[in-house]
Parts: C-alpha cells; structure tokens; sequence
C-alpha cells in the first residue's frame, strides 16, 4: 500500500513540473496558461511574419513588434499586466518615424511626438496618467509654428 501511494504521489509531481505550461489556440491566437514567460509569433496569408509579443500566465508583457505583410516594421512597444505601457514607436511605409508615444499601464502619459510622411514633426504634446498637460504645439506642413497652448 505504501509502494502505491509513493508511486502516485510521484507520478502526480511528475505530472505537475511538465504541466505548469499549456499553450491554447483562441481567436486566431496562441496564449499560455501557465506561470512562464513565452514568446510568440503570428503571421500573415504570405507567410510572412505579423507580430512577435510576450505572454507571461497569458497576458501581454514585454516587448511586441508588428510588421506589415512585407515584412517591414510598423510598431513597437511594450506591455505590462495587458496594457500597453512604456515607450512606443511607429513607422510608416517608407520605413520614416512618424510617432513616439509613451503610455502608464494603458494610459497616455509623457511626450509624444508625431510627424508626416516626409518627416516634418507637425505635433508635440504632453500627458500624464491620461490627462492632457504642459506645451501642446502644432506645426504646418512647412514646419511653421501654428499652435500653442498650454494645458
């Protein structure tokens, strides 16, 4: 009888260390269940790859970059307990910056900058904890101060 109860009780360890893990396919997603950190991968029809994110217990957490279908950066960011937190930036199909935002668990906060196709920086703003705040400027297409206001 003992035999048989230590035997279970070391197949059921056994059973837990490989199952601490799970990988489950929802909305055209793979997410863990487990407690470990993973990275992940999805891809468009072409083959070419869409978004590289971290899930840690099936949430987004660390870095996550998406591509567009042939195969160039569009944005990168980072996540936190699901939220977009950190510093982000965005490029457009010539491959130019045309954002830097920065967000606190999902919320706008610090500077953020925006530009034009050609470059031409038309915002700065500024937020914290997703409240508009300091020097909002605004630029014209000829790099022409046209607006600022204080928030």
């Amino acid at each position: 009888m003992i035999r048989s109860v230590m035997m279970l009780a070391l197949f059921l360890g056994f059973n837990n260390l490989f199952a601490q893990e799970e990988l489950v396919f929802t909305n055209g997603q793979w997410y863990t269940t487990g407690e470990q950190q993973s990275a992940h991968q999805t891809f468009y029809e072409n083959g070419n790859l869409k978004a590289k994110y971290k899930l840690q217990n099936g949430v987004l957490n660390g870095e996550a970059i998406f591509f567009d279908e042939e195969g160039n950066k569009k944005e990168l960011g980072f996540f936190k307990d699901g939220e977009k937190h950190g510093d982000w930036i965005r490029w457009n199909d010539q491959h130019q910056k045309i954002g830097e935002a920065s967000y606190y668990y999902g919320e706008k906060d610090g500077e953020w900058k925006i530009w034009n196709d050609q470059g031409q920086q038309l915002y700065e703003i500024q937020y914290d904890r997703g409240e508009k705040t300091g020097l909002w400027k605004m630029w014209n297409e000829n790099g022409e101060l046209v607006s600022e206001k204080e928030h």
